[in-house]
């Protein structure tokens, strides 16, 4: 029975380990660069909405399995590639980016079409994350701004 005790207080010790959180960082040691910056950015409370909009949208695009599908098959297909031919693989790169310049394919899509996913929803998360106080205080601004014209219209002599 105490066999069977320790096993599960063994258990349960590596769970709590398991669940705790990582160590913050030593202070004399800096962290990535990436990810000091990304942290910068998430940071900024506007910047943030905007990410996770992004990150949102791209989750929920018809297009991101199938461009989950091309990285894995272009991985399978050029790291073989590039570890033969390095050169050879920077020369076809640099040629393809000359061709998409070239071509300028962007052009091609409609703007309108683009962003017609993103736009509205990047715009409600953004709203959504602004505080009530200050939704309020931009409609109290905006009707005390309102008031005084249509008060002077009324109050102007007709004719």
């Amino acid at each position: 029975m105490t066999e069977a005790l320790d096993r599960i207080e063994a258990s349960r010790t590596r769970l709590r380990l398991a669940m705790m959180p990582p160590p913050a960082p030593a202070p004399g040691s800096t962290p990535p660069r990436s990810e000091s910056l990304l942290r910068r950015l998430g940071a900024l409370p506007l910047l943030n909405a905007v990410i996770e909009s992004v990150t949102a949208w791209w989750s929920h695009h018809p297009m991101r399995p199938v461009a989950h599908i091309a990285n894995e098959a272009s991985n399978a297909v050029v790291k073989p590639i590039a570890q033969r031919n390095p050169w050879s693989l920077m020369l076809v790169a640099g040629v393809a980016g000359a061709g998409l310049a070239w071509t300028r394919p962007w052009r091609w899509i409609f703007r309108s079409a683009l962003f017609a996913g993103l736009v509205p929803q990047l715009v409600a998360r953004v709203a959504s994350s602004l505080p009530i106080e200050s939704w309020m205080s931009m409609v109290g601004a905006s009707m005390s701004q309102r008031r005084p014209a249509r008060a002077a219209q009324a109050e102007a002599p007709p004719g």
